[in-house]
């Protein structure tokens, strides 16, 4: 349940109508009014409000009964990507890379503690995670979120993991507790990359590298079959996205 009496704000019905949208989106579904207030913490009457508005301007609309994210969103979401230097040089430099052109390769910023998708580059191997664009995914699961988390400063990372009790499992492999967390953040930076070793999905792993200096943080991984994994073959992505996170990193500062 999300609740939004903790949240400050000078504009609430604005907040709550954001809100609205994040929860349609996270749900992947059409959901009606009474599931709606339950997620966002809020009356019926009140998020029956907002989907009336929100409706009149095409950013929800009425699934039998129900409500889903409407064509606007797409709009908003493309014309972001369209007008984005840093997705538009991921797309240019990432099908050019010597060893990770063949394959997934994924460019994310970390919002919180989750991992939101900006770009894809889709290589010859057979992989396909839930890694659409605009998607989210728990940090700590994911190479791209951890190798995010270790490159915060010590007390941005205490604050965002601060009251964090349970960790989300999705395989054997994730992380149990905060302190498991920490010391795979801990390997991160000694290593300089990060690691996903089936903790988000059995069968495939991901290896990947922060962009440095950014002010929003960001970073790119490559996925693929665990099958594959080769000393040599990770050798080569993690120098690959190391290049491909500098040279990004240099895009957006200049």
């Amino acid at each position: 349940m999300r609740s939004l009496r903790s949240v400050e704000s000078k504009s609430p019905a604005v907040t709550r109508a954001v809100a609205l949208v994040e929860e349609l989106a996270r749900q992947r579904r059409p959901l009606g009014i009474a599931e709606l207030a339950r997620s966002l913490d809020l009356a019926k009457s009140t998020v029956a409000n907002l989907c009336t508005a929100l409706e009149g301007t095409h950013m929800i609309r009425r699934v039998d009964g129900r409500w889903a994210l409407g064509y606007k969103v797409v709009e908003l979401g493309q014309a972001f990507l369209a007008g984005t230097d840093l997705v538009q040089e991921f797309r240019r430099t990432a099908s050019g890379l010597p060893v990770g052109a063949q394959e997934t390769v994924l460019l994310a910023v970390l919002d919180g503690l989750e991992v939101v998708y900006l770009a894809r580059h889709d290589g010859s191997q057979p992989v396909r995670l839930a890694s659409d664009i605009g998607r989210r995914m728990p940090a700590v699961v994911t190479a791209l979120g951890k190798a995010m988390l270790a490159s915060l400063p010590g007390d941005e990372l205490e604050e965002r993991l601060s009251g964090v009790g349970r960790l989300p499992v999705l395989t054997p492999r994730s992380h149990r507790g905060v302190d498991e967390l920490r010391a795979d953040l801990d390997a991160t930076r000694e290593r300089g990359y990060a690691v996903d070793d089936e903790q988000n999905t059995e069968g495939v792993v991901c290896v990947s590298v922060a962009l440095p200096g950014t002010e929003i943080p960001t970073a790119v991984s490559a996925t693929l079959l665990a099958a594959r994994m080769t000393d040599q073959l990770r050798t080569g992505l993690v120098r690959d996205l190391t290049a491909l996170a500098e040279g990004l990193a240099r895009s957006v500062t200049r």
